[in-house]
């Protein structure tokens, strides 16, 4: 076997003499073994250097013993091919080629992998118009997790005030099916056990701007908001913030009142417009301006004596001067 190892590593190198003459000479393996043809009478391609090697090989496995001698073929021999034993399968493949070089390969010559991008909350709040004609149940805010209607009412407390939608919500909650039968966000509403409150019940529906009622951000820039609305009796747009913000001041949370229409009406109202109810007594007030610094969601609001019900329907907000 290192018979077999020399001979391939000699017939490789002997490509190339030192004294720069190309010829192909094989080595003696015994007495009676035949020369290689003489490089002037084969002209030197990788064919020629291939059989050479082959027929070189072959003649050394004749003088191992019995027991260590292995048939030599080019069929027997899979490091015979061109790819293992680095030999050219032509002889233009003789000069070599830059493109075909091989390059190490490493970290810096790999391509960067691409990072997905990343959204940085500035604590900036945003707010495109949503139109309820469109059938789409989520208010453009920046963000997937705001933006979605959810109703709330006087029961936690002890009444028994309730919102009915003109169509139901799906399983989840989706308002979808709400959405895309009235062309925004639609119901009736009743009210009662208010004396188990002490004061008028309430319904309400809303959404937020973040996660939950722990998220706030900066509305100021958005200059207050717009909305399109219709309703039997009056409503409010109240500013929601933190539930530890609304609980130092008593939930009178600055507001905005809106009369009551039969009709679709526009109406726009600057940040400053909005103001705590004249009930609140408390130390500590919040302008409307100051509110849409720390805003947490848009709220709209019910508020009336029992057995008093009617319908409602907004289908139409965004910032201010957007909804026209």
């Amino acid at each position: 076997m290192k018979k077999l190892l020399g001979l391939l590593a000699i017939c490789t190198l002997v490509a190339c003499n030192e004294s720069g003459e190309t010829g192909v000479t094989a080595p003696p393996v015994g007495g009676d073994q035949p020369q290689a043809q003489n490089p002037q009478d084969t002209p030197l391609n990788a064919d020629s250097i291939r059989q050479h090697v082959l027929d070189s090989i072959a003649q050394a496995s004749l003088v191992q013993s019995s027991s260590d001698a292995v048939p030599v073929s080019s069929e027997t021999l899979p490091l015979l091919s061109s790819s293992s034993l680095l030999i050219p399968s032509s002889s233009s493949e003789l000069a070599p080629s830059s493109s075909s070089a091989a390059l190490p390969v490493s970290s810096s010559t790999l391509p960067p992998k691409s990072s997905s991008s990343v959204v940085v909350d500035d604590g900036t709040i945003k707010l495109e118009l949503w139109d309820g004609s469109l059938g789409k149940p989520h208010v453009p805010v920046g963000n997937s997790d705001g933006g979605w209607w959810y109703k709330y009412d006087d029961n936690e407390n002890g009444g028994e005030s309730s919102i009915d939608w003109q169509v139901e919500p799906d399983a989840k909650g989706d308002m979808t099916p709400v959405v895309t039968a009235c062309g925004g966000v639609c119901g009736s509403f009743s009210f009662g056990g208010s004396d188990n409150l002490g004061y008028n019940g309430y319904v309400g529906f809303a959404f937020g701007f973040g996660k939950n009622d722990s998220y706030k951000g900066d509305a100021s820039k958005l200059g207050g908001i717009c909305v399109e609305y219709k309703a039997t009796v009056a409503m409010s747009i109240e500013l929601g913030l933190t539930k530890a913000t609304e609980t130092s001041i008593q939930n009178a949370n600055p507001a905005f009142p809106l009369a009551k229409s039969t009709t679709l009406k526009v109406v726009d109202v600057a940040w400053d417009d909005f103001a705590q109810p004249a009930w609140y007594k408390g130390a500590k007030t919040m302008s409307g301006s100051d509110a849409a610094k720390q805003l947490s969601s848009l709220k709209f609001k019910i508020t009336e004596e029992d057995g008093v019900s009617g319908t409602f329907a907004v289908t139409k907000v965004g910032p201010f001067g957007g909804c026209r």
